[in-house]
């Protein structure tokens, strides 16, 4: 492969909730005239800045600066294909992750097509919730293969650790993390972000790589909210730790009848203004081992029903 006419490829990734979308999106503010191409396979909806969008259809997404967007579903190879493809060809791919993926399989895949490489793996993590996350059984080798396929490490959200001090000792001195940048909202420059160079060590060998098969530890479904819900109130039952969600993430119809966009992180909530035109719709995501279904519809049902 000749990597002088190939397109580089950027991989971010990092656990559910941690800020990847903010960083894409921030990316895209500061592009400065770089042609980007983001490629999406998300358990929700890429939420891209409304005045971002040019024009919009059932693939793909024109965003201002001649960036592009496009999810990849199912086919992450035939998507890259198809951008290396382009007439115009995009100066630079970044490729958000699922919350549970693994970048290194991620890479190996790259690997496969000529016209492009991977040039670095992007992490970002959770400030305020990774210690917490690094001793849960049920995520912490996901998150920890992908802190460890990184070469460029961002500890987001430091704006909401209760104790700094405390926390950049544990970082410090946390063999995986001690390199991390810290940053607050993914307020990140982008040759800050598409900077970092690809970075060959033992943690990527074959022999030494975290196998985790995220089918098998979480599960994902469609809940349709009724209309007219208040979002907030909604919000804290949500968050509320005997439901066991880890990442809630879509849009409700307001008791005033506007649409609003909620997402949840663990226990933590965001509820904003969003285009009427949304169509309401929330993707719950859990832990299989703390499933269960029935409570759930117990505590829901005044709010809506799941998508059957």
């Amino acid at each position: 492969m000749n990597i002088i006419n190939s397109i580089p490829v950027t991989i971010i990734s990092g656990y559910l909730g941690a800020g990847k979308t903010t960083l894409v999106n921030n990316a895209l503010r500061k592009a400065n005239g770089l042609k980007l191409a983001i490629l999406v396979n998300e358990f929700g909806n890429l939420a891209i800045d409304e005045d971002l969008i040019i024009s919009q259809d059932e693939n793909m997404i024109s965003l201002a600066g001649g960036c592009i967007c496009c999810s990849y579903g199912n086919d992450m190879l035939l998507s890259l294909k198809e951008l290396t493809s382009l007439e115009s060809k995009p100066d630079h791919i970044i490729l958000e992750a699922s919350g549970v993926a693994i970048p290194s399989s991620i890479e190996r895949s790259i690997s496969l097509i000529d016209d492009c490489y991977t040039e670095s793996i992007v992490s970002i993590v959770d400030s305020e919730q990774i210690q917490d996350q690094l001793s849960d059984k049920y995520v912490s080798d996901t998150i920890l293969a992908q802190i460890k396929s990184a070469d460029l490490i961002f500890a987001n959200k430091t704006d909401l650790i209760m104790n700094e001090k405390s926390f950049l000792s544990w970082i410090k001195n946390h063999y995986f993390l001690k390199e991390a940048i810290m940053v607050s909202h993914s307020d990140v420059e982008l040759d800050v972000l598409l900077g970092a160079s690809r970075q060959i060590g033992v943690v990527r060998e074959a022999s030494h790589e975290i196998k985790v098969n995220h089918k098998n530890v979480f599960w994902s479904k469609v809940f349709l909210p009724n209309d007219f819900v208040d979002p907030i109130d909604f919000s804290r039952l949500l968050t509320k730790q005997d439901m066991h969600l880890v990442r809630v993430k879509g849009h409700l119809k307001g008791i005033d009848g506007k649409m609003y966009l909620l997402q949840t992180v663990g226990h933590r909530y965001y509820v904003e203004i969003a285009d009427n035109e949304k169509k309401a719709g929330l993707v719950l995501i859990g832990i299989k081992d703390t499933k269960n279904l029935d409570v759930l519809r117990v505590n829901l049902k005044k709010y809506g029903n799941f998508q059957c």
